[in-house]
């Protein structure tokens, strides 16, 4: 396979992987299926139900598209099988993280929360269930976080729903 094949199956890769990235986002924007109760407060469960499934619908579609990469044994796809490999990993890892501290919240007393960690960045996002966070709340969020991942304040966005 010629270095360009090679530089346009890695492109291609790259933008399905960005494509899937922006419907999931967009689908979590667009599906905001809050409901609210008889007393009119809006009941968040289902966001947090959503936002996973749709995480892991669209981290299962990436994952079948980086097995497709490495399913090719030709000797010309050895560099693509490669970073394909490379990046299931990154995405396994990820997923196994973001699992992880979502639980260690759950110990921490929030009653519901998702963890988004960028695979092509360092940001952090956390959001959790709760009317309002105070400053001791924020901090042993932030605390769990660090626990685990070597990031600073910067990268780390806190909301609550």
């Amino acid at each position: 396979m010629s270095k360009k094949k090679k530089i346009v199956l890695l492109v291609a890769m790259v933008a399905v992987l960005a494509i899937a990235a922006f419907v999931n986002i967009w689908l979590i924007n667009n599906s905001n299926t809050d409901v609210t109760d008889e007393g009119g407060a809006v009941v968040t469960g289902n966001f947090f139900s959503t936002y996973r499934t749709d995480r892991q619908n669209t981290r299962n579609y990436e994952i079948e598209l980086l097995d497709e990469i490495l399913a090719t044994t030709t000797e010309e796809y050895a560099q693509a099988r490669e970073e394909a490999m490379a990046q299931k990993l990154k995405l396994i890892e990820t997923t196994e993280l973001e699992l992880l501290l979502e639980t260690m919240l759950k110990a921490q007393g929030f009653t519901d929360a998702v963890v988004s960690i960028g695979t092509s960045s360092q940001n952090i996002n956390v959001i959790v269930s709760a009317d309002e966070l105070t400053k001791e709340d924020t901090a042993k969020i932030y605390n769990v976080i660090i626990s685990e991942i070597e990031t600073t304040p910067d990268y780390i966005k806190i909301l609550a729903i």
